[in-house]
């Protein structure tokens, strides 16, 4: 049996993207409510971070609302390979610097957060990191629910098994609703053939 190995919380990580997470989290929902970057660059971002964390949860849902904000199809299956030709820069540099963020487990360098200020305000660089805090969050919390699963199940999986426990306990509401949409979704689609 193969061991689950997708990253989880650790306490002091699960403390610290928490803390992170309820910070932003004013200035991600006035972003929701108006943004002065588009939906499709807020989906791309939080896609970015979710392909380093491989959380199903955070794919499911951002894939199909990357699609909604106007992703383009290609555009979409190529961008977690990152050919950012045909993005513009600005969008590249979110992009990236999603992706480096968790990469680096929430340390970007300091030459990544020159990029960033070098391209957008700081009112849209507040609402990047808002979206990278609130994903990198999601996407441990999916990791670490997934985590506790597969220990049930009696697969081997690295890491503590109380915060990993923890963080599922946490998230638990928000996962069991994307799981039961996925479901229906899932359902619904098959009906349609």
């Amino acid at each position: 049996m193969n061991a689950f190995r997708k990253r989880t919380f650790t306490l002091p990580l699960l403390a610290e993207s928490l803390a992170a997470a309820g910070l932003h989290l004013p200035v991600l929902l006035s972003s929701l409510i108006r943004s002065s970057l588009t939906p499709a660059l807020r989906e791309q971002v939080m896609l970015a971070v979710t392909s380093v964390n491989d959380c199903r949860y955070c794919d499911w849902v951002h894939t199909g609302l990357a699609l909604e904000n106007g992703v383009d199809l290609t555009q979409l299956a190529g961008l977690l390979e990152q050919p950012l030709e045909s993005l513009d820069d600005d969008s590249a540099v979110a992009i990236l610097f999603g992706k480096h963020f968790a990469d680096s487990q929430r340390r970007p360098s300091a030459a990544a957060r020159d990029k960033l200020r070098q391209h957008f305000s700081p009112w849209q660089r507040r609402q990047i990191m808002a979206w990278i805090h609130a994903i990198y969050y999601a996407n441990l919390t999916g990791n670490s629910a997934d985590a506790t699963l597969a220990r049930l199940n009696g697969r081997p999986v690295d890491g503590n098994p109380f915060t990993q426990a923890l963080a599922g306990a946490l998230g638990a509401p928000v996962l069991a609703l994307i799981w039961w949409n996925s479901r229906r979704s899932g359902r619904k689609a098959m009906a349609g053939l």
